[in-house]
């Protein structure tokens, strides 16, 4: 089916920071997420942050991902329902992550396209999305891989690898769909 140019969506382009991740999640930076844990070992060698509000259900799952560059026009948008997800890009390399708004309190079962945004995250860093936030995998940024550490939960990453072919999934916390057929619409990031 071609895509007429009308239906094509250019997601803004933002460079990641606290504030510009606010409504979609928590950077984590070179800078101590909620400084001031005291642990009496190593002070004023050490400055302790307190705990990431990760959430998930069942067992945590730590694991890496190398990505290489692929089409800028985004098929697939998810959300997790009972989980945060922590996405940490390991070497030089930057990543953009495309996130949009959580709506699911609301209801909603289709992101807002107003509020889809792909965040540019340096080299070294990462984030930690809301429970409900839409989000696509990690995209590399430039030409080279990177690689992403990424945490979440056993029953995630158990759902979206039984998947016999790539379509939509509502299976455990995993609600993933096609925007396109969902919106009329081609998301795509203006790399």
């Amino acid at each position: 089916m071609e895509v007429m140019e009308q239906q094509i969506v250019d997601v803004p382009l933002v460079d990641a920071t606290e504030e510009s991740l606010k409504e979609y999640g928590v950077m984590i930076s070179e800078a101590v997420y909620a400084p001031g844990l005291t642990i009496p070992f190593y002070q004023g060698s050490v400055e302790e942050g307190q705990n990431l509000d990760f959430v998930y259900t069942g067992k945590a799952v730590i694991r890496t991902a190398r990505i290489s560059h692929r089409s800028p026009e985004i098929t697939w948008l998810e959300r997790h329902g009972r989980m945060s997800q922590i996405f940490v890009g390991l070497g030089s390399s930057p990543f953009a992550m495309v996130l949009g708004k959580p709506n699911h309190l609301q209801g909603e079962n289709v992101p807002r396209l107003e509020d889809v945004k792909a965040f540019r995250i340096p080299a070294g860093h990462g984030l930690m999305i809301h429970v409900g936030t839409w989000h696509d995998f990690p995209m590399a940024f430039v030409e080279r891989p990177v690689t992403v550490l990424t945490m979440n939960s056993d029953e995630v990453v158990t759902a979206l690898a039984s998947a016999q072919s790539a379509d939509e999934m509502d299976t455990g916390d995993v609600y993933k769909i096609d925007i396109q057929r969902r919106t009329g619409k081609v998301l795509r990031v203006p790399f």
